[in-house]
């Protein structure tokens, strides 16, 4: 039997993270760096990726720069074993430079030229799809591909990277709303957290998370609050990212047939776990790291 098949649409940008004792100051001298890392930036390819190392097929469908970054970034879905064959060379990367330091982390971000418009072909996008996964860096696009899994039937997964124009109709066609507290408080400015999840549910969602770091995720599947702690990590480097790693391991243990709360737990373990090197890509945990750390809470 194969596994499930999730499905990516975005644009995939790059990240260039480096690691120093401190953070360079202006017009100072050069920092010298410990570590320096390139790779996939978070969002869908970052999520893709989560999904894979926990039991599923993935499959990137989009965009990325028609430049040396994109061809990078391309090359480490391939690498990873996600399909690629659907993502185009257009414009020019969009691209995080982010600087780790014991002193706190500096993030630079680039947008790119996205090119002339590309259209998706949706139905080849979701031949053989169980899930379609979106991070809002495509409205257009993913509107168009989201309208037609939902007429599959196919759960649709939202994670909020950013507010734009079109992110309204993205929520209102997701099954599965994923926001961080930022966008989560943009998006319903309410003062507690539990009325911010029933106004976002308003909009058209089946359920809805919000993730909150260290403190963890609150989510409501119909009637159902379910809160669920953050896992301790003994090993925090880079925190950058994770919200894409939980997207992705959310997705996969949804298609796993567990419970909300399982896959709130399975998504939570998995984001704490990519917390240990420079960018969630190099972090990425497998599906035996994630359940050994799920078991730990229950065993407790």
């Amino acid at each position: 039997m194969k596994a499930p098949l999730v499905v990516g649409l975005g644009r995939i940008g790059v990240a260039i993270s480096g690691l120093g004792p401190n953070l360079p100051s202006v017009d100072g001298a050069s920092s010298e760096l410990a570590a320096l890392a390139t790779a996939p930036a978070p969002g869908v390819a970052v999520a893709l990726r989560a999904a894979l190392q926990l039991g599923c097929r993935a499959r990137a469908v989009g965009s990325h720069g028609a430049d040396l970054l994109g061809q990078l970034a391309r090359s480490a879905l391939r690498d990873a074993g996600i399909e690629t064959e659907l993502l185009r060379a257009v414009g020019t990367s969009a691209c995080d430079l982010v600087t780790v330091a014991g002193d706190g982390k500096l993030r630079a971000h680039y947008r790119g030229d996205r090119g002339e418009p590309i259209p998706v072909d949706a139905a080849a996008a979701l031949n053989g799809a169980a899930a379609l996964l979106i991070d809002g860096s495509e409205p257009r696009d993913q509107l168009i591909v989201a309208e037609a899994a939902r007429k599959a039937k196919l759960p649709v997964i939202f994670d909020v990277s950013e507010l734009r124009e079109g992110t309204s109709d993205l929520i209102s066609m997701c099954d599965i709303l994923i926001a961080s507290e930022r966008e989560a408080s943009e998006l319903a400015p309410r003062g507690e957290l539990t009325d911010a999840l029933d106004e976002l549910i308003g909009l058209g969602p089946r359920a809805v998370v919000i993730t909150l770091g260290e403190q963890g995720a609150i989510g409501r599947h119909g009637t159902a609050l379910v809160r669920c702690p953050a896992f301790a990590s003994e090993e925090l480097l880079d925190s950058y990212g994770a919200g894409s790693v939980f997207h992705g391991a959310f997705a996969a243990a949804l298609l796993s047939e567990l419970p909300f709360h399982r896959c709130m737990e399975l998504g939570a373990a998995a984001a704490s776990l990519s917390l240990r090197e420079l960018g969630p890509w190099a972090a990425m945990p497998t599906r035996e790291d994630v359940l050994a750390l799920t078991r730990t809470r229950r065993a407790g």
